[in-house]
């Protein structure tokens, strides 16, 4: 799972810098776009279990923010061009929508932004997400020591005083 969020990422990425952000790519650029064009499936998945292509191994839980509230989900489908995730209560469609997954195996977070295009709220509710925007990644936890020096004097031995 985390090798294809991972090339989802990517993709996504070089999608945006390229039609969005309007930066040319460079040539290693266009080949590894093509490439992921290649390896990972288009279209914006369902909720189905018989798409293999799809269909992620694990569901991963997910947290997605829409109008100001975070609500919890799990991801069930992944393409290149969107998601499908099992929510209680999926936005209406339309609704511009923040992805986090985390990837703790490689203590990795992603943030996809998207917008609600397809909307179950019969039986297992769920919504279809196309990814718009540019993603981002982050480590979780930082590696800062926890020891934040914010005076310039040194600290004074334990029970010591002048």
């Amino acid at each position: 799972m985390a090798e294809k969020l991972e090339r989802i990422f990517e993709y996504r990425v070089l999608v945006s810098k390229a039609r969005e952000l309007h930066i040319p790519l460079t040539e290693q650029e266009l080949a590894r776009l093509t490439r992921l064009e290649q390896q990972l499936p288009q279209g914006v998945p369902s909720v189905d279990d018989r798409d293999p292509y799809t269909m992620l191994q694990e569901p991963l839980r997910v947290e997605f923010v829409h109008a100001g509230r975070f609500a919890p989900g799990t991801l069930c489908n992944a393409s290149r061009d969107g998601f499908a995730i099992i929510t209680v209560d999926p936005p209406p469609l339309g609704q511009r929508v923040t992805v986090h997954l985390t990837d703790h195996a490689r203590g990795l977070e992603y943030t996809f932004p998207g917008r609600v295009i397809a909307r179950v709220v019969k039986g297992a509710t769920a919504m279809g997400v196309v990814l718009e925007g540019l993603p981002t990644e982050a480590r979780l936890g930082g590696r800062r020591s926890g020891v934040f020096r914010t005076d310039d004097t040194p600290p004074r031995g334990k029970g010591k005083t002048k």
